[in-house]
């Protein structure tokens, strides 16, 4: 197999990926959350601190309980509202679908390599 048949094949898997109905969903989900400016604000805000939770974590730098219990209270909150609901849950599918297509690659290209 040739590059360009490589590159013919992975434009083909996006393609395939962008008309599955997960992504549809979680398209839709984005442009519902779109609409309402409040709802994307409070998204966006809460998404800036569990990067810095993520990226405290990913330094070994101790996270305190109170903002860990402050950042799940916080999304229990978004989730009330269903379009923010929606929008988590099809997040969270799409997110599985693309690392589970990610890992059949991974394995795929990695299985010569690694010893058993």
């Amino acid at each position: 197999m040739d590059t360009q048949n490589t590159f013919d094949i992975a434009h083909q898997l996006a393609k395939a990926i962008k008309e599955n109905q997960i992504y549809l969903a979680y398209i839709k989900a984005q442009k519902s959350i779109e609409e309402q400016p409040e709802l994307k604000e409070k998204i966006r805000a809460f998404r800036e601190k569990q990067t810095n939770i993520n990226h405290m974590h990913f330094l070994g730098q101790e996270i305190q309980p109170e903002l860990i219990k402050e950042i799940s209270l916080e999304f229990a909150r978004l989730n009330t509202n269903k379009t923010a609901a929606d929008f988590f849950e099809a997040e969270a599918d799409f997110i599985r679908m693309f690392n589970e297509v990610q890992e059949i690659i991974q394995k795929e290209v990695m299985a010569g390599f690694i010893d058993k």
